[in-house]
């Protein structure tokens, strides 16, 4: 998976402008692949990957031989209970396609308590079609929740999920990969 990561790092990266951000959550980032590839290019922010303290241990190994440039560190917890405060951003690479809407809203509002007011999350998913569209979204869809009793959503799905946050969607950004990065502020 940390190979799979660092692939689709590059295309958000190529997408998406993280110059604002000098902070940087990777909220269940694993091993710390996504963040890594985020820090080597962009070496003047700071960078902690946030996931449970088993996973971490070899985040820990891997991130000791990174070139990140800036600060990069790991701390265990549990995003279903709170994640590390103050960052500018909270990245979330397919984490909430993993989790049905009542999980989701949780480690939502998590991130959205422990932000800034000029903060923002950053949801690196795939944006299904609207019902109707084309059925391969369908299979998607099917597959999330067999698999972990996730789903994919929509593009109103998303909007649906941010408002009980109390978030705002302020803009979704293609990639070359299937995934898009979903930005959303605190309201």
């Amino acid at each position: 998976m940390t190979d799979l990561s660092s692939m689709l790092a590059y295309a958000v990266l190529m997408a998406y402008d993280f110059s604002a951000i000098t902070s940087i959550v990777d909220v269940g980032g694993g091993q710390g692949g996504f963040l890594k590839k985020i820090l080597e290019f962009h070496p003047e922010m700071d960078g902690t990957v946030f996931d449970l303290p088993s996973t971490l241990e070899t985040a820990k190994e891997y991130l000791n031989g990174a070139t990140c440039g800036g600060h990069c560190s790991s701390l265990g917890g549990d995003f279903f209970k709170d994640v590390p405060a103050g960052a500018d951003a909270y990245i979330l690479c397919g984490v909430i396609h993993d989790w049905d809407d009542d999980h989701g809203l949780q480690i939502l509002k998590n991130c959205h308590r422990a932000m800034p007011k000029n903060g923002r999350v950053l949801l690196v998913e795939t944006v299904v079609p609207e019902p109707g569209a084309n059925c391969f979204s369908k299979l998607l869809d099917l597959n999330m929740l067999v698999m972990t009793g996730g789903r994919e959503r929509t593009k109103s799905e998303f909007c649906t999920l941010f408002n009980a946050a109390d978030y705002k969607l302020t803009r979704i950004v293609p990639t070359v990969a299937p995934q898009s990065v979903i930005e959303a502020i605190p309201v």
